[in-house]
């Protein structure tokens, strides 16, 4: 099946069929307020097309019925109010129904994905995995019965896992109604109508039995057992088996040999016969919807429901520690909680479909919205439970981007048992990167090809990359690097990025990796209110616990709508109520939500409770702290704890108050590997704009914040040229750099106080230079004045001498032109006598030239007149041969029409000959109809 298909059908094709078009159902057909685009699928009975809804600006699929039977008419009426009724987000919605050239129609919505049958595809399912798939087909069949229909044609094909990661039911068209509603309708030899698939297993015409026979509970083979809504469960067993034995449980049986489970005194196969590792409490579950005896299944689909919620992903096995939180509180859900990760189903469905075929994605969205959670917790657990061998690696770029791949390659690669052999490893794999991006690419499809697996490579915090690496050349070596790892889908390495929606506009520095992650960007939305209901209320029912009130639950959830960063405000204040829980009663009780401040104080109040405990000295260190760990950007900042142990004189000081705010769960400190120091950031971004005492301190720093990056970075390139003075600030920096030191209170780390003296000293250093030499310019003038008035006198008198040496010269000049002039004449008048002889030689010449052409011409045209006479006594032969041809050339035309005709009185005999043949023919097959017509109205009757 493609990847985009309708609601409503199983394949699908490019364009309409002829048989679509004789129909009216040309692309441009207008349907009421409907535009057909193309057919999207066709069979017997029926023709899927998409189309735009014109007025309401979405694309609807329509499903048109090709029959004129009101019978057949009358049941895709039902199928539509059947399916209309049923208002559950896992059950495919009807817009509207209609009728268009005498054949009814229905609009339904348009969904993109694929069939559960392919995504199953015939493999064994992780246990967690099947129930996942299931739960959402349950929920939809218990919304179903409560308005009293039965599907009764449930299977994998019938089910649509969309892009977007909603599973969704399709096809009501066989549905019976259970409340007496057209109880004709509701036998077992009722016609179906629905778009189905031929193969071989589906009886769907009139008067035959319903259902696809591999799904058919033992009640739909006609056994006299009246069908209710226990056949749906009977389905939902049948498929979950299947998930978790990769096959049906009566085997290779087919077609009408599937008819032995009609036989109630012949059990059908337990499951932990097929498959013994299956757990004891699932199997039990599979095994009961698959009983004969319908009394003996599930009563309905709710019960069914919440036996199967348990073995959820998470849920199963794992006993909660006693006092543990369900909660994550401000910290990252990490790949060990996915227990108590909730909320994000649909959303981790559609990045698992997309990952299967694109190898790089980013994960993009505001501050807040639990990226990183997101894909620890959600993803990569989902991934590993998938049947497939998943490996997942974990790095953020930090301040060194290509350090961080190193260190993550380096136990890969390494052999070294020393720790310094392993630092000087370290080194060259840096630089082995930078010079061959494709290296860590090659290194990592090595590891998954040698274990057989596939590797997920997880860029925490991308945004990294642009607020903490300043050198475009270092950020531009470690895209490439990751584009050498992401290179194909058809590789068994994943890289996906989380990034912040508002720094997705730095990444196309780099064209290359821009145009390769453009075609992956998944867009993580801040979860709905159901999404937040469930982050909220599950986590504490899986501990076993209740909120004291439904409106306690709401007026959290009304709170959150309307705030930023959300999900770290609901774990943060979570888990301040599970510390004031109540034990006794096992509740979360609304006085301890009053105490904690709501949603809104519950972050802020902590924080204020942390500094009101400290000196006067202690915050201000502690706002110095803060101010650091936050970027001009307004994001984390990723700093080395030696870097924040210079903010103060006293180092022992400021590690006390690092590690207290560590304890209240403010800040986090990750301890690097190699070369790499540990690390302080911020618990979580909310700080930054849910705390009102971290805002003014940024809004009274905002000044000296800006500076303060451009120092440190300045800094460091200082120290990594080795302290070099032409990296030292001058001109305007060195005066906004004396206006910093005047206003600042705080205390700055040693290096940076040592670039600032050095930018000092130098700076006193030009202006000493700068006074030397404005006073050796000054002696230097004086010098220059007098030396000039001494060249002055010397070039007067050599000007005097020069204007004697001058008259003399033009006397003897005059004497020199008048010889020129002589000189002149006299050779203009030999120049004169040789023109005459010349002119005389030229007209002689000339004479005997014209005498010689004369000659010539007279000569030229005595040959030509002979060649005249030849070519004409030619001519004359050719003229009488070509008069012969065409004489002969003419009797052969009239031989020629003679022919034609004779033929053309041939053919019109030919021809009435076969128009009496055709005649006579027609009249037989006029008379063959008329007696199949009297055959068939005898049949019918």
């Amino acid at each position: 099946m493609s990847k985009h298909a309708s609601s409503a059908l199983r394949t699908t094709r490019t364009g309409l069929e002829p048989a679509s078009r004789e129909r009216g159902l040309a692309p441009g057909t207008r349907i009421q307020h409907y535009e057909l685009i193309r057919e999207l699928g066709s069979g017997g009975m029926g023709t899927v097309c998409l189309a735009r809804d014109t007025r309401l600006g979405r694309r609807v699929a329509i499903k048109f019925l090709h029959t004129e039977d009101p019978d057949l008419t009358k049941r895709f009426i039902l199928e539509a109010r059947a399916t209309a009724r049923c208002g559950q987000e896992n059950i495919v919605i009807i817009y509207e129904v209609g009728e268009h050239q005498g054949s009814p129609f229905m609009v339904l919505e348009y969904l993109q994905g694929q069939p559960m049958k392919k995504l199953i595809a015939g493999q064994r399912l992780p246990p967690s995995r099947a129930v996942e798939l299931m739960v959402p087909v349950v929920r939809a069949l218990a919304c179903a019965h409560e308005q009293g229909i039965v599907h009764r044609d449930l299977k994998p094909e019938n089910i649509l896992v969309t892009d977007s990661g909603a599973i969704k039911v399709l096809d009501f068209g066989i549905a019976k109604v259970l409340q007496g509603e057209e109880p004709s309708l509701g036998v077992a030899t009722d016609t179906f109508v629905g778009l189905l698939e031929d193969d071989g297993e589906e009886l769907t015409r009139r008067g035959s039995i319903l259902g696809t026979m591999a799904y058919m509970s033992p009640e739909q083979w006609g056994n006299g057992v009246a069908i209710d809504h226990r056949t749906d469960i009977w389905a939902v067993g049948i498929m979950l088996f299947r998930m978790l034995a990769a096959q049906h449980p009566l085997g290779s049986m087919g077609g009408p040999q599937l008819a032995v489970t009609a036989l109630l005194d012949e059990p059908m196969p337990r499951l932990r016969e097929v498959v013994p590792d299956a757990p004891p409490e699932l199997a039990a579950i599979v095994d009961r919807c698959l009983l004969k005896h319908k009394e003996e299944r599930f009563p309905d689909a709710l019960s069914l429901l919440r036996a199967l919620e348990p073995f959820l992903p998470g849920r199963y096995n794992r006993e909660q520690r006693i006092d543990e939180s369900p909660y994550a509180g401000l910290s990252s859900f990490q790949e060990a909680d996915a227990d108590r990760f909730f909320g994000r189903t649909r959303e981790i469905a559609a990045l698992v479909n997309r990952i299967h075929d694109r190898p790089l994605l980013a994960v993009v969205g505001p501050s807040g919205t639990g990226k990183s959670s997101f894909v620890r917790a959600g993803l990569v657990p989902v991934l590993k439970r998938s049947g497939t061998p998943w490996e997942a690696l974990v790095i953020r770029p930090g301040r060194n981007p290509l350090s961080a791949l190193a260190n993550m390659m380096a136990p890969l690669v390494s052999s070294s048992d020393s720790v310094e052999q392993d630092l000087k490893e370290r080194k060259l794999l840096i630089e082995h990167l930078r010079n061959e991006p494709g290296y860590v690419g090659n290194v990592l499809r090595s590891r998954a090809r040698r274990k057989q697996n596939h590797i997920l490579l997880f860029v925490d915090q991308f945004e990294e990359l642009y607020t903490l690496v300043p050198d475009a050349k270092e950020r531009l070596a470690f895209t490439a690097c990751l584009l050498g790892i992401a290179d194909d889908a058809t590789s068994p390495i994943r890289v996906v990025l989380s990034i912040r929606s508002d720094f997705l506009d730095r990444v196309p520095e780099d064209e290359g990796f821009m145009a390769e992650l453009s075609q992956g960007l998944y867009f993580l939305t801040p979860p709905n209110r159901e999404g937040l209901r469930d982050a909220l209320v599950q986590p504490a029912e899986r501990a076993g616990y209740r909120f004291e009130t439904p409106t306690m639950v709401d007026n959290m959830l009304e709170h959150l709508e309307s705030t930023q960063g959300a999900l770290p405000l609901l774990q943060f204040a979570a888990t301040q109520l599970w510390e004031s829980r109540d034990p006794s009663r096992k509740l979360l009780t609304t006085s301890a939500y009053a105490a904690i401040g709501g949603i809104a104080g519950a972050l802020a109040s902590h924080a204020d409770s942390v500094l009101t405990g400290m000196s006067t000295q202690e915050r201000a260190l502690v706002r110095a702290l803060f101010l650091r760990l936050v970027t001009p950007e307004h994001t984390r900042a990723l700093v080395s704890a030696d870097e924040l142990r210079e903010l103060t004189k006293d180092t022992g000081e400021m590690q006390r108050i690092i590690d207290h705010l560590v304890q209240a769960r403010l800040l986090v400190v990750q301890t690097g590997g190699g070369a790499t120091g540990a690390t302080v950031e911020l618990v979580h971004e909310s700080l930054i704009h849910s705390w009102p005492t971290l805002k003014r301190w940024l809004d009274e720093g905002q000044e000296d914040s800006g500076f303060l990056e451009q120092l440190r970075n300045a800094t460091r390139q200082w120290q990594a040229k080795k302290f070099d003075n032409n990296l030292l600030w001058r001109g305007e920096m060195v005066e906004e750099a004396r206006r910093f030191q005047r206003r600042y209170r705080g205390e700055l780390p040693q290096l940076q106080r040592d670039f600032l003296d050095a930018v000092f000293a130098q700076e006193v250093r030009a202006t000493r230079l700068k006074r030397a030499l404005v006073v050796g310019s000054t002696v230097f003038l004086v010098l220059l004045v007098i030396a000039a008035a001494v060249a002055l006198v010397i070039i007067r008198t050599s000007q005097q001498e020069a204007e004697r040496q001058a008259e003399v010269a033009q006397a003897a000049e005059a004497v020199s032109r008048k010889a020129e002039l002589m000189a002149r004449a006299a050779e203009a008048t030999a120049r004169e006598a040789e023109l005459q002889a010349k002119q005389r030689l030229a007209e002689v010449q000339a004479k005997e030239l014209e005498r010689q052409k004369a000659q010539q011409e007279a000569e030229d045209f005595s040959q030509q007149l002979a060649r005249a006479n030849k070519n004409l006594l030619g001519s004359n032969d050719k003229l009488k041969s070509a008069l012969r041809s065409a004489w002969w050339a003419q009797q052969r035309a009239k031989a020629a029409k003679k022919r034609a005709e004779e033929m053309a009185r041939d053919a019109r005999d030919a021809r009435r000959k076969a128009e009496e043949l055709l005649r006579r023919e027609q009249e037989r097959v006029e008379e063959l109809e008329r007696q199949m017509g009297g055959i068939i109205k005898e049949l019918k009757n």
